[in-house]
């Protein structure tokens, strides 16, 4: 993914709660209950450079 797909893939995802949601339950620890993605998708909304790196870990797997 070239710098500016992934700038792109992440607006989008800034964009839309639902597939924020989504995207980080798909690719977060798999223990992890429903409040704790809760608590990391909300720490994530307002971190744009923790949510860059999450999504390139993310798709690097």
């Amino acid at each position: 993914m070239s710098e500016n797909e992934l700038y792109d893939f992440i607006k989008e995802l800034q964009g839309s709660s639902v597939e924020l949601y989504s995207f980080v339950a798909e690719n977060c620890d798999k223990n992890l209950t429903e409040d704790e993605i809760d608590d990391l998708v909300s720490d994530l909304e307002s971190d744009s450079l923790s949510l860059r790196e999450f999504v390139i870990r993310a798709l690097e797997d």
